[in-house]
């Protein structure tokens, strides 16, 4: 439940800024219980970055090129 509710402020914190949220590098099954939470966010998507253990997940908004 905690990575459910810092996936949703870290979106609320991406529309708000207009900014990329990048979180800190997190398992496999971390990383997709945030892409999950966030799939039918109407205002961002997400994206795994890095390589390995050093994976993170970005939060960028919908109106970010």
């Amino acid at each position: 439940e905690q990575i459910r509710k810092l996936g949703r402020r870290m979106a609320e914190q991406a529309v708000q800024t207009g900014r990329r949220q990048v979180l800190e590098p997190m398992p496999s099954n971390e990383r997709r219980l945030l892409h999950l939470e966030l799939r039918d966010h109407p205002d961002v998507f997400t994206e795994s970055i890095g390589e390995g253990s050093y994976r993170k997940v970005t939060i960028k908004p919908k109106n970010q090129s």
